[in-house]
């Protein structure tokens, strides 16, 4: 009987043959071994289902392939099905940075006491080159903004068996939502220094033409999860000087709250 898995790897994609494969491959290399990996494609249309069905027998590799209404549907319906004892969200664009990352992030968490272990991530940018994340070593910074790099972020199961999945109402800052809610139920939370992820470019949320978009979600944020008076004074006053200076870095005809278009890479 196989041991179950103390990884698994959720994976959203739609229409990313360009990049699947090596977010694929990346899992499938692991030098550990208990790694389930779950992708949750929304319909794809250009081989990806195909490129699934060649490496869905070569190891722990699971997926779905039909319409959804975007990343928080998509990580939902992946989350039922693991059962690694810590999860992290890897986009179809996204890979582990060298084979033996979940072994070295294992002897971190194989005593099972961190609810939340984050890590940097390196970005590959085009006009850049390869760009370092780092995340925001303030707890209390949430409050304001996003201070993980999701893809560096190993949760463990019972957080979720706490505070539920992703907010499907929430597009695109379902990330900043989803650690919100488990920074303010006091799960634990644990920094590391180097990257294990190589993201493959800029998030959704991060685009250009969805950061109006973005930034209205933040404040959804705020008002669905904050009750305290204090910190709801304490992010309007943020609001009232970073959402202009936010809009004001941004081309005249991106600086619109516009839905962005449906995206699950």
């Amino acid at each position: 009987m196989n041991e179950p898995p103390f990884f698994t790897v959720l994976t959203a994609s739609l229409n990313n043959q360009t990049t699947l494969l090596d977010n694929l491959y990346s899992v499938k290399n692991q030098t550990f071994r208990k790694v389930q990996h779950i992708v949750i494609d929304g319909d794809s249309k250009d081989g990806t289902v195909e490129i699934l069905q060649q490496l869905e027998d070569t190891y722990d590799l699971s997926w779905i392939s039909e319409p959804d209404r975007g990343i928080s549907e998509a990580l939902n319906k992946g989350l039922p099905l693991a059962f690694g004892r810590y999860i992290i969200v890897m986009h179809a664009d996204d890979r582990f940075i060298d084979p033996n990352i979940l072994q070295k992030v294992y002897f971190s968490l194989n005593n099972e006491e961190i609810d939340i272990l984050s890590y940097p991530v390196v970005m590959e940018d085009a006009a850049r080159g390869i760009v370092f994340r780092n995340t925001i070593r303030c707890p209390w910074w949430i409050h304001f903004k996003f201070i993980f790099q999701h893809q560096g972020c190993f949760v463990h199961r019972r957080v979720f068996e706490r505070i539920g999945g992703f907010r499907e109402e929430i597009k695109i800052a379902m990330d900043y939502d989803f650690f919100y809610r488990a920074l303010k139920k006091k799960c634990s939370v644990r920094f590391e220094n180097y990257p294990v992820v190589v993201m493959g470019g800029e998030g959704i949320g991060s685009r250009e033409e969805n950061i109006p978009f973005r930034i209205k979600e933040e404040g959804l944020v705020h008002r669905i999860n904050e009750q305290n008076k204090i910190w709801r004074l304490a992010q309007i006053i943020f609001r009232l000087f970073y959402v202009p200076y936010k809009l004001r870095s941004l081309p005249a005809s991106r600086a619109t709250f516009n839905k962005p278009e449906k995206n699950t890479d």
